[in-house]
């Protein structure tokens, strides 16, 4: 059977297109700083059946609303972790990576049936590179393969009208995972305006428009989801707080390769102006929408690269092979070893393998994840009367510990823009130790302290100072404790000078 599995390079170009994407998902981490939060609320939505209105995880902010918008996606997240685990969810990643890349291999292939296998490979890797950094199990990865699949039905509304019909499914279902939900009704503005020039059936996009717009209010929250987009947009502690809400910079390697795929996109429709002496204006509306909206900020990097290739897949320069050659049609074992290869790799990379760490995570799993301090906040026996619940954290491990130390509360998590400016400008103080004695630290009555090896060592030295001790250090951070709880010794009534 091995002897007789002699692919065409076509079919291996094919391959390439979503096999290194899905190998690029196992090898990379899973940041927990978005991931484990999320996990834990679609964990209290399947026990409770009820999705949270308020917080109930720290103390700073204990009972305000919360608007849970993604609650569809933890939901989908928690059910493959009960069933399968860590790996269960980096196989669950790497299968929505592949179904993005296949979808969008799919797009170039209708949008430009007669383009060799290998331009439409490197097309859909192209997206792949620029887009990588969007590409954590999160609740956004679910909405860009919902963006992939719509892209394919307007690419083939020629042919099929009536699939246009699924989008509003789409969009149903993209308002209870993911807040980038209007995006879909970008695409179909878009999408009516370029039937109205073409004289097309835009009857037909119009009124899927009309209908996916309402079906975005088919959710818990009814008309509050929309005011909760605007609000998370207009947030200016998240463009401030999150790095990948703040423009792509030349001097970060994603904004790098996002100014060089502008660039490359730019010198393609001047190369396109030059042959035709026009550009359709929807192709060119999609590129500026899209480009800027990833210029601005760089979650719009999820969405940049799956726009400009739908673009210009479709508009590309006769200079380029229409069809595969010979040689790519020629059969070879080669191909077929190459293929198998990458498959045998990609068994390999899964978690299932791996030894686990102090958590019971599979070591390179996670990123943002002190599996040490994790377990050891968990066992802490809390029957001491003086140990309060409560435990101050970095913000980027809050909800991480959230997750695996679940009978503390915490001071901040991932839910950044739930947080107003005070609780922030509270935990920078601490945070950068500019007291000797937090003063916050003694306002929340908080118990235990956790610090990070690499950013925290004022903190920790404002700690020393103030009464407190290492119960815990490892190579990623310590936690601390106040001297009356853990050594018997009555810790300083005020702040030492």
């Amino acid at each position: 059977m091995a002897a007789r599995f002699r692919p065409t390079l076509a079919a291996l170009w094919t391959f390439l297109a979503i096999a290194l994407p899905t190998l690029a998902a196992l090898l990379a981490p899973m940041p927990a700083v978005d991931l484990a939060y999320q996990l834990r609320a679609g964990g209290e939505i399947l026990n409770s059946g009820a999705i949270p209105t308020v917080d109930t995880w720290t103390y700073t902010i204990a009972g305000s609303a919360w608007t849970d918008q993604q609650w569809g996606a933890q939901v989908l997240l928690a059910i493959a972790y009960r069933a399968a685990g860590w790996s269960g969810l980096a196989i669950l990643r790497a299968g929505l990576v592949a179904l993005a890349f296949g979808l969008l291999l799919l797009v170039v292939r209708r949008r430009n049936p007669g383009l060799a296998a290998r331009w439409q490979a490197l097309f859909v890797l192209g997206a792949f590179v620029v887009a990588a950094p969007a590409l954590a199990l999160r609740p956004q990865l679910f909405a860009i393969v919902l963006f992939a699949a719509t892209l394919l039905i307007l690419a083939d509304r020629r042919a099929h009208p009536r699939r246009l019909w699924l989008i509003p499914i789409l969009t149903l279902a993209w308002a209870n995972l993911h807040g980038s939900f209007p995006l879909v009704l970008v695409v179909l503005g878009i999408a009516v305006l370029g039937d109205l020039l073409d004289r097309g059936e835009w009857r037909i996009s119009l009124t899927v428009s009309l209908v996916s717009a309402l079906a975005t209010l088919l959710n818990p929250f009814g008309l509050d989801v929309w005011d909760y987009v605007v609000r998370l947009a207009t947030n200016p502690t998240i463009g401030s707080r999150v790095s990948e809400w703040r423009p792509p910079s030349l001097t970060d390697p994603a904004g790098i390769v996002f100014w060089v795929s502008v660039v490359a996109v730019a010198l393609a429709v001047a190369a396109l102006w030059r042959q035709r002496r026009s550009f359709p204006i929807p192709a060119l509306l999609t590129l500026v929408a899209f480009g800027a909206l990833a210029a601005l900020t760089g979650r719009g990097l999820a969405w940049w690269p799956f726009a400009a290739v739908f673009v210009l897949s479709g508009l590309l320069p006769a200079s380029l092979p229409a069809r595969s050659t010979a040689f790519e049609q020629r059969p070879s074992a080669l191909n077929g070893v190459l293929m198998g290869v990458l498959v045998l790799a990609g068994v390999a990379l899964l978690p299932f393998w791996r030894p686990t760490g102090p958590a019971g995570v599979p070591l390179g799993t996670l990123s943002y994840a002190p599996q040490g301090i994790a377990s050891h906040l968990a066992q802490i026996d809390t029957s001491f009367t003086s140990i309060g619940p409560r435990v101050w954290a970095p913000q980027h491990w809050g909800s991480w510990l959230e997750l695996e130390a679940p009978h503390y509360t915490y001071a901040v998590d991932s839910r950044i823009e739930l947080f107003p400016a005070s609780v922030w400008a509270e935990y920078d103080a601490v945070e950068t130790g500019t007291t000797a004695c937090p003063a916050a630290l003694g306002r929340y009555d908080v118990a235990l302290v956790v610090t990070e090896a690499e950013t925290d060592a004022a903190l920790e030295t404002a700690l020393s100072r103030a009464g407190w001790a290492r119960v815990f250090t490892d190579a990623d951070g310590s936690i601390w404790g106040r001297l009356g709880d853990w050594l018997g010794l009555t810790a300083p009534a005020a702040c030492p000078p």
